[in-house]
């Protein structure tokens, strides 16, 4: 596989959909979803941004009250281990506590590991709670003092905040099976785009020469390589090595 495009997935082949009644072939690029590719990693990160974004929007429209929180680990944790460790014992019981001063509680949530090595957290949340109140009830579960937040008045000032805070703490360095995200089960869904795929043959190529077979018989055949993401024809790359 190509080594020299920063943005090409280096650990996933082409996906071949073909399409003998319409006389064409759809090419598309698999994802490796893992966030040490490069490209996946921005994708990752446009999506989750995406989202973010979408679901302020939505709850602002409903008229619900949606604030950026920042909340950080208790001063006598020093390891980003033990930070996260305390977070996911803290957190089940600072939900339950928000749920009461919340008319719908939705929530987005991005670790972020500082520079002193130790995690704190970014959030997007439909609670209703002043900032004190986030700083008693966070130390009482082990939390640190320190946090902040801060009402999301309108859709551009969400996107400001997601783009700034989320978007860099989703590019982290953190340790395998690290849930960068956590969000409320409610939180909205991307749409998927309406593309009609239906009566196409998949095929995984896996090399080189199957790509190449696969285009010459194409070109036998008088059948169209179609790029599936852009919907003009594939311009031919280097895939394989």
């Amino acid at each position: 596989m190509a080594k020299d495009n920063p943005l090409m997935c280096q650990n996933a082949g082409l996906l071949l959909g073909w399409d003998f009644a319409q006389k064409r072939v759809l090419v598309t690029r698999g994802d490796c979803k893992q966030w040490d590719c490069p490209e996946c990693a921005l994708k990752h990160r446009e999506r989750w941004v995406l989202r973010a974004q979408m679901g302020v929007r939505q709850y602002l429209g409903e008229g619900l009250k949606v604030d950026f929180v920042t909340i950080t680990s208790h001063e006598r944790l020093k390891t980003f281990t033990a930070t996260d460790y305390v977070w996911r014992q803290a957190w089940p019981k600072l939900y339950a506590a928000l749920k009461r001063h919340a008319e719908k509680l939705e929530y987005f949530i991005v670790p972020e590991r500082h520079k002193d090595g130790r995690m704190h957290v970014h959030a997007l949340w439909t609670a209703n709670v002043s900032q004190k109140w986030v700083k008693d009830n966070g130390r009482r579960r082990g939390l640190g003092y320190q946090a902040k937040v801060k009402h999301v008045a309108d859709a551009q000032a969400a996107s400001n905040y997601v783009t700034k805070y989320i978007g860099k703490s989703l590019g982290d360095d953190c340790p395998d099976n690290f849930r960068r995200v956590r969000l409320s089960q409610g939180w909205p869904e991307i749409p998927l785009p309406v593309t009609d795929m239906s009566g196409l043959k998949w095929e995984y190529v896996t090399s080189q020469m199957s790509l190449e077979a696969s285009m010459s018989w194409c070109d036998a055949h008088d059948i169209d390589m179609i790029d599936a993401k852009e919907g003009g024809f594939w311009d031919y790359e280097p895939v394989y090595s």
